[in-house]
């Protein structure tokens, strides 16, 4: 699996991250961070957590965690975690992607 095949996962964002979004300038910084997720910038998280991020992306197996600070209308730090699971090499069946607050987790 590669960061490439995440943008295939659709994509769902909670209450609180779809109210936070009606402000334009809110929703492009999302965007700008989904983006950073998809290509392996994973924002602020311990670098053990960006290693099993990398070791189930290498496996095909698991899920992807990312952190960012807020910016615009949101009300602080907000995660996007991908859930995938790939049974064969090019056969992904893909969950989703979500982008919420923590309490929202």
């Amino acid at each position: 699996m590669t960061l490439e095949d995440l943008k295939k996962i659709p994509t769902l964002q909670t209450r609180g991250i779809a109210e936070a979004a009606k402000d334009p300038k809110t929703a492009l910084y999302i965007v700008e961070c989904l983006n950073r997720f998809w290509a392996g910038d994973y924002g602020d998280i311990p670098p053990e957590d960006t290693a099993a991020n990398n070791e189930d992306l290498q496996a095909g197996n698991g899920h992807i965690l990312a952190a960012y600070p807020a910016a615009g209308k949101l009300e602080g730090r907000f995660y996007i975690e991908a859930h995938f699971y790939a049974p064969m090499l090019n056969n992904i069946d893909y969950t989703n992607t979500v982008i919420m607050y923590p309490h929202e987790r």
